[in-house]
């Protein structure tokens, strides 16, 4: 019997609304954000938060992080480590301070291109977790890396390989197949596979067809 998991991804409030920072408005967000957290957190394993996703400043996942951990709640809480915001020294403080914070695992991606300033760094992920694993931070958190929702890139696939993250986060599955394929090629390096599910519904219908999945069957 396969022992499934439910890692469930919430994206932090934004930090500008209309353009302008608003303190009421982001303290409120942040209490419902809060809220809503808690109450799923009751019905999945653990809680993943994003790191400004789409490019789009957000509250810091670590402080929502020492949030959650006040309110008491214990499910493991992993966070994203999104690169084209950082440079090295702010990638180390980040993994730093992830584990004072207590956080279970962190990804990390390049991410989206920014849609306000400019990127900062341009270094791979593959790269970034071997400099973290020189450095021991690997033996203090887990370090995962994205993965891709099917194979392709066979050079792109080898250098994930080699980094030896503890886990891959593929993007969004589109069969089981797909997923199979990840799975044969991650375990003779003994690492895991947490596959990333996107939900039908209406609301993630434009991210579905971003990222080329065919929903037409839900319909």
């Amino acid at each position: 019997m396969v022992d499934i998991k439910v890692i469930y991804e919430m994206n932090p409030p934004k930090v500008l609304y209309n353009n302008y920072f608003d303190n009421k408005t982001i303290n409120k967000n942040i209490d419902l954000f809060l809220s809503r957290t808690k109450r799923i957190s009751e019905f999945v394993d653990g809680i993943h938060l994003t790191d400004n996703v789409l490019g789009i400043p957000r509250v810091s996942s670590l402080i929502i992080v020492s949030m959650l951990k006040k309110m008491g709640i214990a499910k493991p809480i992993s966070c994203t480590c999104r690169l084209y915001d950082k440079n090295l020294i702010s990638v180390l403080q980040f993994v730093t301070d992830s584990i004072i914070a207590g956080v279970y695992s962190i990804l990390i991606l390049r991410g989206d291109e920014p849609v306000i300033g400019n990127k900062i760094i341009d270094i791979p992920p593959t790269k970034i977790i071997k400099t973290l694993s020189e450095h021991n931070f690997n033996n203090f958190i887990k370090l995962d890396l994205s993965f891709p929702n099917r194979i392709e890139n066979s050079t792109k696939i080898k250098n994930k390989l080699e980094a030896r993250p503890r886990a891959f986060v593929t993007q969004s599955i589109s069969s089981i197949e797909n997923l199979k394929a990840i799975v044969d090629v991650s375990r003779p390096f003994g690492i895991d596979v947490i596959p990333c599910i996107m939900c039908p519904s209406k609301r993630n219908e434009v991210s579905a067809k971003n990222i080329g999945l065919d929903w037409s069957s839900y319909v």
